[in-house]
């Protein structure tokens, strides 16, 4: 075991310095920086397309002459251009199959900043959101198929790519590089994690200039220690694919100086963007979700309504389906087992018979309540209110244009908005009542908001991140977020840039609201430790 762990160690040695190598390295953290400061612009440019398609062949190239020195070829750059050129096919099909098998684990912090520039049908988006446990189950099939492709023919495809390796990895060789490589990425973010820690504290202990100036080098250390995991990663898993073949030449490291001089400048610039680029901290409206604060009172009932009028939300938001008698109940389960003990749906009973229901929840009970008689209630106590219509196929085909012609006048006069997961929803009320604020719930972020153009969003907060916020704001819309409900949540949304949150614990996020932003520098670095894990944050 010793002996492999020295060998690993030369591997990596000649994989970073060897001729050609070092160079190759230095100019794929220069596009994968470029990138990430691009993407901070909305929508696509000349540029941005010229750095992918660089990143793309560039990594191509440097894997070829990688895999072909680790076998002792030392080959000339002229050698690896030839035989990326002879396999371009082969190649393009793994950068897009290794690039869908990175895409949900953050694309090394470039996934949110690709997923915001996908156009696609509003239809066919709407359909998604709608439909997406069965859709999410499909995605999960074939990101499974992709991942054992990848895994199965990974060093035979490999071996097409470059010829002269004569033996491929075998599975014991593979699985303990992916298992390297996963290490070396748990340690990154074990030191990562602990950074933020350190933060935290020197939030809480320093004054605000030191504190921002802690969070600015730890920005810097994460991306220094990110670049280096994937470096060594890569190599560790393109040595098991060529069947860990001995290396034993030295190899010179003079060039490292200048391999730690492009890793801090790229470094500096891709974290001096996290902490500095807006929006960061903005001024946020706090809405209560199913108004509810701090679990008083039963959601969507009146009792809860009062109660939480008195915190001064911005908005209460509330849920509305559609009844038998093609009334609105303020409810927000398409099943009343939970709620009310009770195995039916709101489409089986009429409004009369669904306010005879009692509803339990975190120790209290109440009456559901009617639409008319909610809406009388929140105008009593002045409270604006953000509604949610909820959509089942037991709609009645007209149910949407009748709520926007009896409602729509009297909600944008009571400073009301409504959104909706349906975007069927959000259309037809635009057509009736284009004054009315309406906005459209994403059940996660996946595409441009450009596509499905509405008042303002409400994002989901799991797969969250700043492009969404800024596409939101090149679109002239507000980016609210649901349901952070923890301290930590609501500040990484607040670092994020958010203009409002939907949260069950109002009390609270009103008490982060409170704070200055020098307390919650962690939050920053936090995010963006989260960009290169996930769909999400910074």
């Amino acid at each position: 075991m010793r002996s492999w762990g020295r060998q690993l160690k030369q591997v990596w040695r000649t994989g970073i310095f060897a001729p050609g190598l070092t160079l190759g390295w230095c100019l794929a953290i220069l596009f994968f920086a470029g990138l990430r400061l691009l993407g901070q612009r909305p929508g696509w440019h000349v540029d941005l397309v010229v750095l992918i398609g660089g990143l793309m062949i560039l990594s191509a190239w440097q894997l070829t002459h990688l895999a072909l020195t680790l076998i002792g070829r030392r080959p000339a750059g002229w050698q690896s251009w030839q035989l990326l050129w002879r396999h371009k096919g082969t190649w393009i099909l793994v950068e897009l199959g290794l690039t869908i098998l990175a895409l949900p684990l953050g694309l090394g912090g470039l996934s949110s900043r690709l997923l915001v520039r996908v156009p696609l049908p509003a239809g066919f988006i709407n359909y998604v959101g709608l439909h997406r446990r069965p859709v999410g189950i499909v995605v999960a099939i074939i990101y499974l198929l992709v991942a054992s492709g990848c895994l199965l023919r990974g060093p035979w495809v490999f071996r097409r790519l470059a010829p002269q390796i004569q033996h491929p990895g075998t599975w014991r060789q593979m699985a303990t590089a992916l298992l390297v490589s996963a290490g070396l990425l748990a340690v990154w973010w074990g030191l990562a994690e602990g950074l933020v820690a350190l933060n935290w504290w020197g939030d809480a202990h320093l004054s605000p200039g030191p504190a921002k100036l802690l969070a600015a080098g730890s920005l810097l250390l994460i991306f220094l220690g990110f670049v280096v995991a994937v470096i060594l990663a890569a190599i560790t898993l393109v040595w098991s694919w060529c069947g860990q073949p001995t290396v034993s030449r030295p190899v010179p490291r003079h060039q490292g100086w200048w391999l730690m001089g492009v890793l801090v400048v790229a470094g500096a610039c891709v974290s001096g963007q996290a902490l500095l680029s807006p929006p960061q901290f903005a001024p946020m409206v706090a809405i209560s979700h199913r108004g509810v604060d701090h679990g008083v009172g039963v959601q969507n009932t009146l009792g809860a309504l009062r109660h939480v009028s008195r915190q001064h939300p911005a908005y209460v938001e509330m849920d509305l389906h559609e009844t038998r008698d093609h009334q609105w109940v303020v409810l927000h389960d398409e099943n009343l087992a939970v709620l009310a003990r009770r195995n039916v749906t709101p489409h089986q009973l009429t409004l009369a018979q669904l306010e005879q229901l009692t509803v339990h929840e975190n120790g209290y009970h109440d009456r559901l309540v009617g639409w008319a008689t909610y809406l009388k209630v929140a105008e009593r106590l002045r409270q604006p209110l953000l509604v949610e219509i909820k959509t089942t196929p037991q709609d009645s085909p007209n149910a949407i244009h009748q709520f926007a012609r009896q409602y729509g006048t009297r909600l944008r006069r009571d400073g009301s908005a409504v959104h909706s997961l349906d975007y069927r929803v959000v259309t037809q009320l635009k057509q009736v009542v284009p004054q009315l604020r309406v906005g459209y719930i994403t059940p996660f972020n996946w595409v441009s908001p450009a596509a499905v153009p509405a008042d303002f969003y409400s994002f989901q907060r799991i797969s969250l991140s700043q492009q969404f916020i800024l596409a939101a704001h090149q679109a002239g819309a507000p980016a609210w977020v649901w349901t952070p409900d923890s301290r930590a949540a609501m500040s990484r949304m607040w670092a994020l840039g958010a203009d409002g949150e939907i949260t069950n614990e109002l009390s609270r996020l009103q008490s982060v609201m409170r704070q200055s932003p020098s307390e919650n520098w962690w939050a920053v670095v936090q995010n963006f430790i989260h960009s290169y894990l996930s769909i999400t944050a910074e």
